[in-house]
């Protein structure tokens, strides 16, 4: 006999599927948004209607425990020296398309071992990883993929074969920037690039950024010189000063990131130096804070929402697919002109 203050038994996927009139499997491939299945847009409503009249709602935890899936991806983008000039843009992007998807996103900024990784999955702490700070042997890569376990790039290797990732071309952008400042007439240019340790541990955009360095010395005619310089604004101030030193009729400048430009405004500043006038600029940087600077940077998007967002979107793809397919995306980029940069002063 029923007690009278009992509380009724919450719904269930059955129920749902008993008053939409399919079965269990559908419902569960409908709640869960998986799109590897096709069914048809009126069976797919008429499952949503019979839940919301039902008041279900998922129990994330106990569908995780049945399944062995955590519904949980993470990002592991080890801090180091950027601790303090982060790009949240690709924790956004990647948390926004997992939430989409209603999975839970982790992000982990501490040096990871071996036995560490591994045991992310083992452990049942995430299905999958993005990978960034990705170098062009990375022992991180050959570690999953000798284990066959799910993870997606943001960067790239110098063998791809058989990866996912998202990435951006450095080397055209950089080349480009170089080449759009030889054509207005920019003979002598400075570029200010990632730390020189990145690069001697093959972290693949700083060697893509000195491989485009040599390019447009070889085949532009122009008078250059690199700075490998710490990620902060002092490091970009003192990088400034050294190149002017060594191209005292600098007129061009290049820079691969432009979160910590504020260090060559103020040299500019510094040396009576008036942007664009006296020295062009054209650097890879946010949509968004490339306007906000005063004046605001001619160069490249580098896309960093869209890279996390479109990273973490073919990772879920790969966890809810079974005929996955590698996914490698190369973002485009496209100039775009803004105050910067002008013609130099006729000496």
């Amino acid at each position: 006999m029923l007690n009278k203050g009992a509380r009724p038994s919450p719904p269930t996927q059955a129920d749902v599927a008993r008053l939409a009139g399919v079965s269990r499997t559908t419902v569960s491939y409908v709640l869960r948004n998986n799109t590897s299945v096709s069914i048809p847009e009126e069976t797919r409503e008429r499952i949503w209607k019979a839940a919301a009249e039902l008041n279900y709602t998922p129990h994330a935890q106990a569908q995780r425990l049945r399944s062995g899936k955590t519904r949980t991806i993470t990002m592991l983008y080890p801090w180091d020296d950027v601790s303090t000039q982060i790009e949240l843009e690709f924790l956004t992007g990647a948390a926004r398309a997992a939430t989409e998807e209603e999975y839970f996103f982790n992000l982990i900024t501490a040096p990871i071992s071996e036995r560490s990784l591994l045991n992310l999955y083992r452990g049942r702490q995430t299905d999958g990883v993005i990978l960034m700070q990705v170098r062009l042997h990375d022992w991180r890569v050959e570690l999953l993929r000798e284990n066959n376990y799910p993870f997606v790039l943001i960067g790239s290797c110098e063998d791809n074969t058989g990866l996912s990732f998202v990435d951006i071309d450095y080397e055209t952008a950089i080349f480009t920037a170089f080449q759009h400042l030889s054509e207005l007439g920019h003979q002598h240019i400075g570029f200010l690039t990632f730390p020189a340790r990145w690069r001697h541990e093959g972290n693949t955009a700083p060697v893509q950024c000195i491989r485009a360095y040599e390019k447009a010395c070889h085949n532009l005619n122009i008078t250059a010189a690199v700075r490998e310089v710490p990620y902060s604004v002092e490091g970009m101030y003192q990088g400034f000063n050294e190149l002017l030193d060594e191209l005292p009729h600098m007129t061009g400048l290049v820079v691969s990131y432009a979160a910590t430009l504020g260090g060559v405004y103020r040299a500019a500043f510094d040396h009576d130096l008036k942007i664009p006038d006296d020295l062009s600029i054209v650097g890879i940087a946010g949509e968004a804070s490339a306007g906000l600077l005063v004046p605001a940077l001619t160069g490249f998007d580098s896309q960093n929402f869209k890279r996390g967002y479109q990273a973490a979107k073919i990772l879920l793809r790969m966890l809810q697919t079974d005929d996955f397919t590698p996914e490698q995306v190369f973002l485009p980029f496209e100039l775009i002109v803004r105050d910067t940069t002008t013609r130099p002063r006729t000496r």
